[in-house]
């Protein structure tokens, strides 16, 4: 299993196509060392990593853009309030892992970049929504923790250059 499908990614017939996909040279966004990529994942995301290490240094230097989970952000773009708003629409209001309503926790559901915000070069392509989905708080805790575990998606070393 890919950490693609770990993290729920599903997309669909206008989606990338996994098959034809190349491995493109990056540089680590903290070392700078050289890091193989697959291109369309290149093309989406601006930020790349050598190794959890590397992603982990990167975050400690950058402590106002680690996820604050039920904080509401206005640093999403200006369409965030829109697709959010549709993300849980979609989700029936409804946490997409344990299924709690907003009536039931209270409050409205919490929607979470499957690949962090950070990593996109614009808000239109970070606020998909192919890349949004709708989670209760504690779910919401539990997939950025995945997260941190799971990323750098689809990264390695390498001794190419960019």
């Amino acid at each position: 299993m890919s950490s693609a499908d770990q993290l729920d990614f599903d997309f669909g017939g206008s989606g990338p196509d996994k098959a034809g996909a190349v491995l493109v040279g990056r540089r680590c966004a903290h070392c700078r060392q050289s890091v193989q990529v697959l291109d369309w994942y290149a093309e989406a995301v601006e930020l790349h990593y050598c190794g959890d290490v590397c992603r982990q240094a990167w975050i400690a230097e950058q402590p106002d853009l680690q996820p604050k989970v039920g904080t509401p952000s206005h640093r999403r773009g200006a369409n965030w309030a829109e697709q959010s708003n549709r993300a849980r629409e979609r989700d029936e209001y409804a946490c997409r892992v344990c299924g709690q309503s907003e009536e039931e926790i209270g409050r409205q559901l919490d929607v979470h970049h499957k690949i962090p915000y950070r990593n996109f070069k614009s808000n239109v392509e970070a606020n998909r929504l192919e890349n949004l989905i709708a989670l209760c708080p504690s779910c919401h805790a539990k997939k950025e923790a995945e997260l941190r575990r799971e990323l750098p998606l689809f990264g390695s070393a390498s001794t190419g250059d960019t």
